[in-house]
């Protein structure tokens, strides 16, 4: 069973939107190539490492928020003891980032991730709780990073194209970051964790979504890459759904779910197991949490 509580503790679903971007930039990479392109599994895997590091740290750090948003399980009733995160995270880091540099698998852009996901959360920089820069560290990150790192860093037919596809998914990515600051607005203030939901408010917040969302599908229109722009575009009307009036409004749960869900379904166009992959993990830990700890998670 502890091994079992571990494999949660590491938030595997929350891996899920760097996968899909990671797998977006591989498919979008092997159309650039005639569809002739060797699928990065070390890749794949260097980064999850990475990640998994990240939010780990992740976890230490915003303990006492986790704890107010009710998000803190594995910690906060001590199954597991911070010191024991950061000696895998520490683990993970090391290992991922000496492979990737002995094997000259992309070690400058997982170096950035690691760089950039730790500054997200451990002070002084702390960038989770400083506004705007929350923001466009998720979208550097998720929508930036994770794509580059799948497609390998290729040449693009065109240096505009290329921005555009990046330009798309970072957009987009902030357009759900928005709502994710929204689902732990109690939390961060009564800890003082200032985030861009925080400093703007829900309303604010709710209308710069669509902003970036549908400036993220306008961006991904001149991306030639057709899931790409599908992705995008389901979240720009994600984003304006959540701005309706009350009665008939999105939730920032289900833009946060459905965003990632959409992107999930257009990384299945490139690897078409990634779907039931991702569907059988949100199964399983749907399961997981409600036999544990009588939690509905994942949930709309």
């Amino acid at each position: 069973m502890r091994a079992v509580d571990f494999f949660f503790a590491l938030r595997p679903l929350v891996l899920v939107p760097a996968w899909s971007f990671f797998l977006l930039g591989y498919g979008v990479a092997r159309a650039d190539h005639g569809g002739a392109l060797p699928f990065p599994g070390t890749r794949l895997v260097l980064l999850t490492a990475v990640l998994v590091a990240v939010y780990l740290v992740n976890q230490v750090i915003d303990f006492e928020s986790d704890r107010i948003n009710g998000k803190g399980l594995f910690l906060q009733r001590g199954i597991f003891s911070r010191r024991l995160y950061v000696v895998v995270a520490a683990a993970c880091l090391l290992g991922s980032l000496g492979w990737a540099a002995a094997r000259g698998a992309g070690a400058g852009l997982l170096l950035a991730a690691a760089v950039l996901g730790l500054a997200y959360s451990v002070p002084p920089l702390r960038l989770s709780a400083r506004p705007g820069l929350d923001m466009l560290a998720n979208a550097a990150g998720y929508g930036g990073l994770a794509l580059l790192f799948g497609a390998e860093a290729s040449p693009p037919p065109a240096a505009g194209v290329w921005a555009a596809r990046v330009a798309g998914a970072m957009l987009a990515v902030a357009a759900v970051f928005l709502h994710t600051t929204l689902l732990d607005l109690d939390g961060d203030r009564r800890t003082g964790k200032r985030t861009t939901g925080v400093a703007v408010g829900p309303d604010a917040a709710r209308v710069g979504a669509v902003g970036l969302g549908v400036a993220g599908a306008g961006c991904a229109l001149a991306a030639r890459a057709p899931a790409l722009v599908a992705g995008c575009a389901a979240v720009a009307v994600l984003a304006l759904a959540a701005a309706l009036p009350m009665r008939a409004r999105l939730s920032s749960r289900s833009v946060c779910v459905a965003g990632s869900a959409t992107f999930a379904l257009a990384a299945a166009t490139s690897v078409p197991a990634f779907l039931p992959l991702v569907a059988l993990l949100a199964l399983l830990t749907r399961v997981y949490y409600s036999r544990r700890f009588a939690v509905a998670y994942p949930a709309l």
